[in-house]
């Protein structure tokens, strides 16, 4: 159960799911990718997938159906052994008539999903409809689920960060990702939070209502609330990028 403190209102909500984001990616600008080299990798296209070219030769399969693709490494049975695809390669995706390359190593992880985001002259409509007559509270609410969850839109514009932020003596927050969702105006930062208190901490919502972290908070969700000393949280803090000053 992870409570949400909203600046007019305290809601709490049930939230499972994956906490990991799916990786997006841009159009038109390479981007490092590790890929399993055991199991079928998934790209999701935000519209009808096009084309799929890579290298044969490097021990690439892939075809693709609608808005998805599926790529997969060949593995050699070396008899007592198995062989798996270690050369990084070079894999172009036309999704939605763009282009998105990735430099894609095959590593031993699990099952990737890619989420290509659209170009950005799309993103704003694609925004818009998907808060289309939502209240700013519930729009608030409806980012921290994904968030959480780890299930953003490919319209939404998101970077990686280890930018250390003021919080107080007992807590230590970092940075780790910002969600800009564009044409709607609203921000998600997610931020790992760490006790240095010598006994158990008690995490309130409200310390986090800081003009450090944000000129506009709409809403806070932290994950745990009571950590033991060393122990870490998600925290999750929504605010309104039009009113930022």
């Amino acid at each position: 159960m992870v409570k949400i403190f909203v600046t007019t209102a305290t809601l709490m909500i049930a939230v499972t799911g994956n906490c990991l984001a799916d990786t997006v990616i841009q159009a038109e600008i390479p981007t490092t990718v590790e890929l399993s080299n055991m199991d079928i990798n998934r790209i999701v296209c935000p519209g009808p997938m096009n084309d799929l070219i890579f290298s044969q030769e490097k021990g690439i399969t892939g075809h693709f159906s609608g808005n998805n693709a599926f790529i997969k490494f060949k593995i050699e049975d070396a008899g007592d052994d198995y062989i798996y695809a270690d050369t990084q390669s070079e894999l172009f995706v036309v999704c939605n008539n763009a282009v998105y390359t990735l430099l894609v190593t095959p590593t031993d992880i699990p099952s990737v999903t890619l989420r290509l985001a659209s170009p950005s002259g799309d993103t704003f409509k694609q925004n818009i409809d998907h808060f289309k007559k939502m209240p700013l509270e519930k729009q608030s609410l409806q980012i921290i689920r994904e968030a959480y969850n780890g299930t953003y839109p490919t319209s939404y514009r998101i970077s990686e960060s280890t930018r250390k932020v003021p919080l107080s003596s007992e807590l230590e927050a970092t940075l780790t990702q910002v969600v800009d969702v564009d044409g709607v105006g609203l921000r998600l930062n997610k931020y790992l939070v760490k006790s240095l208190a010598q006994g158990p901490i008690e995490v309130d919502e409200k310390v986090f209502l800081s003009s450090s972290l944000g000129q506009s908070i709409l809403a806070i969700a932290v994950e745990d609330h009571r950590l033991q000393p060393g122990q870490s949280t998600e925290a999750f803090v929504v605010d309104q990028k039009e009113r930022e000053k």
